[in-house]
């Protein structure tokens, strides 16, 4: 079985609330002006990683948190703790 190599983690939890809100990956890819085949690889983690101006568009756009849908898991609520 091939292994796939990724350049970063995949975004399993945004992929999931996008399965949840039935967007797409073409509609998403509106949104921060890319192709379905580019969002595919930033979802999956094989391709560029989004850039935080992505992440605000996607954000605000949803009406998502992107601590809980883009940073790593404790990353933010161990700087709390500090």
């Amino acid at each position: 079985m091939k292994s796939i190599e990724r350049r970063h983690t995949p975004y399993t939890k945004l992929k999931a609330y996008l399965d949840e809100i039935d967007m797409n990956q073409v509609e998403l890819g509106a949104i921060i002006n890319k192709s379905k085949s580019a969002i595919n690889q930033k979802l999956n983690g094989t391709g560029g990683d989004f850039s935080l101006s992505e992440v605000r568009k996607i954000c605000l756009t949803l009406g998502i948190s992107s601590d809980e849908f883009f940073v790593e898991q404790g990353v933010s609520k161990a700087k709390q703790i500090a």
